[in-house]
């Protein structure tokens, strides 16, 4: 197997496969952690059999949840119960099944607001989280942080080709109005590269083009190629993905 330009290279080889090494990394790092444990959340579709295996036994009853402190890294600009959100994916397939207190998910708040106040109300919570005005190199935002990765390289919401939304390093949360057909609420580079550890979790053959150039380091103006995590980063792909990444 091929060695990444950047952090570690984990092949799965079936579906199952990738959804019980993702709820391995969650586990392993859920009983390390000391105290609270924050963890970001990437929304689509690649992420949802994860969320499905982690609300099964034997994983649910092996975490602690009331230490889990939950953080969706984007929201389309939808209510919460509508089948496109990602907190309503996300709730059916994980929450709903393991108890989580209500207090301890942390989503872009919906109702009665405007794109922009949604983004900064939701800011504003990232910080009480936080529990400083300003992100500190020493102490990182998450513990862990899941990621997707887009066709077209973008990630959470951060979309190819907008410069206000891929230079920001000030704000934590900004809206997302145009390049997409509903607004958006995304977490920035700021936020989303202070964590512990970052895992990407990428599968299909659609995407194994744009993880090519990543892995080894052609492709560099991708919102993916952008981030730059300040901790352990970790490709977790399927066989499909991964392409010739993947070895014999």
């Amino acid at each position: 197997m091929k060695t990444p330009i950047r952090g570690e290279l984990m092949v799965a080889e079936s579906s199952k496969e990738f959804a019980d090494k993702a709820a391995a990394l969650f586990l392993r790092l859920a009983k390390q952690a000391r105290g609270r444990f924050v963890v970001g959340l990437a929304g689509g579709s690649t992420p949802r059999p994860f969320y499905q295996t982690l609300a099964r036994s034997p994983w649910k009853e092996a975490v602690d949840w009331s230490n889990v402190v939950m953080v969706l890294g984007d929201e389309r600009f939808v209510s919460p119960d509508n089948v496109e959100s990602n907190f309503h994916m996300i709730r059916t397939a994980l929450f709903e099944h393991v108890g989580i207190p209500e207090r301890q998910i942390v989503r872009v708040p919906f109702n009665g607001l405007t794109v922009k106040q949604a983004a900064e109300q939701y800011e504003q919570k990232l910080r009480e989280i936080y529990g400083e005005g300003e992100l500190e190199a020493g102490r990182k935002f998450f513990n862990l942080n899941f990621l997707g990765m887009g066709e077209d390289g973008h990630i959470a919401s951060l979309l190819p080709g907008q410069k206000q939304l891929l230079g920001e390093r000030v704000r934590w949360a900004l809206p997302v109005t145009r390049g997409r057909p509903e607004e958006r609420v995304t977490l920035t580079y700021p936020v989303l590269e202070s964590s512990e550890v970052t895992v990407f979790l990428v599968s299909g053959a659609m995407k194994r083009e744009m993880l090519d150039r990543v892995l080894s380091g052609t492709e560099r103006e991708a919102p993916v190629a952008r981030l730059k995590p300040q901790g352990q980063l970790i490709w977790l792909v399927d066989r499909e993905a991964a392409g010739r990444w993947a070895g014999s």
